[in-house]
């Protein structure tokens, strides 16, 4: 197709030998000036360059010298837009080149048949400016595009951002990606994603095979890959690049961030728990606790502080003995465990179940239970340090009792026969005051002899091993009401059997110590032991009338005292409530109360 220039004479009449008036030329004016406004007027941004292109046709034909036979053409990066009844053979035309930042993107060209000429300079000087408002407005639209692309971005990161909470999980944190990448890349309505970290895929909705054409951004925790974000598109769509792929990377540069910061709350928030854990263990097991008690205790704490609390056992191997955690069953054989000992000599060990498909947090979760075990070592080494001096007491005091009873006291009632012979041979010499004097040797030997008894049996109560507690604690009081001429009354108000020797020696001592405190300390001229058995429950109660006694604040529950922080201990062995009271009507009460089965 023949194309000619703007400078051709013999296709383009000269202006001089155009005849024109002033009024026509103030028409061709005024079309030219409202061409121009029309066009720029329906220049918005939100137009596409198609329909920008068409209200340029709508306003520029109609201005030309012959609309009704002119027809134009836009062409731009490689598309072409025409006017309507564009055809082929309109080889005469006049034309103006199209660039946009310095580039060329096209050419604006206006046809007429080659009969016609155009209307030079006038209809070059209109085809040029029109060609100029659509460069700046190309220029305008650019900016746009690249603002709204840009504020897409900025919103999608802004999004992305606010909602990387660090309590949410991975999943939910790359679901939150994809809601918001999406919409924010050029195609939203055919892009999908996929996020992998550490072997696990998450993908965005409708996400299926086929979308072969990507980007991807490497994602990398502590300077370690672990794993990638990537964005598909079908193969006929292009990537914005590099606009998109400076997104993707923003992406995955922001899950980076939240992937170190959710490791660092984790790894603060187990330490939290396991701090939890041992400060709730320590707090907790006193020495009044019995071995059984102290491992559910330790159960209680433990288990919560595991990385799958839910689904975790533990069990306390300790001497043969076997304590366990509710709901352990069989079947759990992935474990942890720490040994214990106790004075350098192995005694058990603590236990800790998985499922075999869930893993151990190591080495966290086994710092934790070699620090538990290392506790409960401590404390069996204190609780048996604690029994042992207690035994030894007790046996002392056995052998304090069986040598008052088998060597003193026979030695002192010898020395009373004999003086009691020495007494009658004496009597038959008529010597009276020697034999007084035989006679009070005799009595008070007699007297020494009872008081070796009686220490005796409190040292060895031989009532308790014979007859058991509720038959011992009757003896006992009856011997205090003659020894310290008091009323000490003993009520069994129904039948207690109790077959633990160890629980029947310390409920004894208890309620001897109770009343000998209660005597010597309070002055008290009337105490009641009452013994009690009712629902499961033992009570014990040792209430006198007296001031009070040392080694006990009513009040405040102070115990100082030797005797009294003896008479806990014994307590505690067994797992029972020890108080002390003040009475309304003046004195003491010691309570005791245990679960028995």
């Amino acid at each position: 197709m023949a194309c000619k220039d703007k400078s051709s004479t013999d296709a383009v009449r000269p202006a001089t030998e155009e005849p024109a008036s002033a009024g026509q030329a103030l028409r061709e004016r005024l079309k030219e000036i409202t061409c121009l406004y029309e066009i720029r007027r329906g220049m918005g941004l939100e137009l596409s360059v198609e329909i920008v292109c068409q209200n340029i046709f709508e306003h520029l034909i109609p201005a030309m010298q012959f609309p009704e036979i002119a027809t134009a053409m836009i062409e731009l990066d490689g598309r072409r837009f025409t006017s309507e009844n564009h055809g082929q053979g309109l080889t005469h035309e006049l034309q103006s080149k199209i660039s946009a930042n310095d580039e060329l993107r096209g050419q604006l060209r206006v046809f007429y048949p080659e009969d016609k000429p155009f209307l030079v300079p006038e209809e070059q000087r209109l085809i040029d400016t029109v060609a100029s408002d659509l460069e700046k407005w190309l220029e305008r639209k650019q900016i746009d595009g690249a603002l709204r692309e840009r504020l897409k971005e900025i919103t999608c990161l802004y999004e992305i951002r606010r909602g990387m909470g660090l309590e949410l999980s991975v999943e939910n944190v790359c679901q939150n990606i994809f809601e918001h990448l999406i919409p924010a890349m050029q195609f939203p309505e055919i892009a999908t994603a996929m996020i992998e970290l550490d072997g696990k895929r998450f993908t965005s909705e409708n996400h299926g095979q086929g979308l072969t054409h990507e980007l991807q951004s490497k994602i990398s925790v502590n300077h370690k890959t672990c794993g990638q974000l990537r964005v598909f598109y079908p193969e006929d769509k292009p990537f914005l690049v590099p606009e998109e792929q400076r997104l993707i990377d923003a992406v995955a540069s922001d899950l980076e961030k939240w992937l170190e910061r959710k490791q660092i709350d984790e790894a603060l928030h187990e330490r939290l728990k396991e701090i939890t854990c041992l400060y709730e263990i320590r707090r907790g097991m006193g020495l009044e606790l019995s071995v059984d008690n102290a491992c559910r205790y330790i159960f209680e704490y433990l288990i919560p502080a595991m990385q799958f609390p839910e689904i975790a056992t533990a069990m306390i191997e300790l001497d043969g003995r076997r304590f366990t955690s509710e709901n352990h069953g069989q079947g759990l054989t992935h474990e942890l465990q720490a040994k214990i000992s106790a004075n350098n000599k192995p005694c058990g060990q603590l236990r800790v179940f998985y499922p075999e498909d869930k893993p151990f947090l190591v080495p966290e979760e086994q710092r934790l239970i070699d620090a538990v075990a290392s506790d409960l070592e401590r404390w069996l080494e204190r609780k048996r340090l604690e029994q042992a001096l207690v035994s030894i007491a007790e046996e002392q005091q056995r052998l304090i009792g069986q040598e008052l009873h088998d060597n003193l006291g026979q030695q002192i009632a010898a020395i009373s026969y004999q003086a009691k012979a020495l007494e009658k041979k004496i009597a038959t010499s008529s010597c009276e005051d020697a034999a007084t004097v035989a006679a009070s040797i005799a009595t008070q030997a007699q007297v020494a002899v009872m008081q070796c008894k009686q220490i005796a049996q409190g040292l060895l109560p031989f009532e308790l091993e014979t007859n058991g507690l509720t038959a011992a604690l009757r003896a006992f009081a009856s011997r205090i009401a003659i020894t310290y001429k008091i009323t000490c009354d003993f009520v069994c108000e129904n039948k207690v059997l109790i077959k633990d020797k160890d629980l029947a020696l310390n409920l004894y001592r208890i309620v001897q110590e109770a009343t000998n405190n209660a005597i010597r300390h309070g002055g008290a001229q009337h105490v009641a032991i009452l013994l009690a058995v009712e629902e499961e429950m033992l009570h014990l109660s040792i209430s006198d009338n007296g001031s009070g006694f040392a080694g006990t604040d009513t009040k405040h529950g102070v115990t100082p005292g030797m005797g009294i922080k003896i008479m806990q201990y014994r307590a505690r062995q067994h797992g029972a409530m020890l108080e002390f009271l003040s009475r309304a009507e003046g004195g003491v009460e010691v309570r005791l109360e245990m679960r028995i089965v």
